[in-house]
């Protein structure tokens, strides 16, 4: 019986001492909380879906109560010129990107002769 109580004694003794190391080494182990950014995340959502709901800003164009901004097949290529905002529509828009980066890209092209391919290869 003495030897099943001590048997029990230092199982006790030696399970308490391995839950006070684990306590201990615990905080060693613990990676800190990354910030959470689900906070930005929706803050971002909520702005953008009240900039849906917000009117366009109305800037006159130079074309703004011309005849050829309210009727004609020329209207849809000129109305840009009566209403800035078809600027933003991809429609428009798209056209007007193309021919900036082409420049771009033609102007860098010509000043760094880097940018040439090589003969060699040719």
């Amino acid at each position: 019986m003495a030897r099943t109580q001590a048997r029990r004694s230092s199982a006790l003794a030696l399970l308490l001492l391995a839950g006070v190391a684990a306590k201990l080494m615990a905080a060693a182990f613990v990676q800190p909380r990354a910030p959470r950014g689900a906070d930005a995340a929706a803050a971002v959502g909520a702005l953008a879906a009240m900039a849906g709901s917000m009117p366009a800003e109305a800037l006159d164009g130079p074309l703004k109560g011309a005849e050829i901004c309210t009727s004609g097949p020329l209207q849809y290529i000129v109305l840009p010129l009566c209403d800035p905002i078809f600027l933003v529509t991809p429609i428009y828009n798209f056209p007007l990107v193309l021919g900036f980066f082409s420049v771009l890209i033609t102007a860098i092209n010509i000043a760094l002769p880097a940018t040439q391919p090589d003969e060699d290869l040719r």
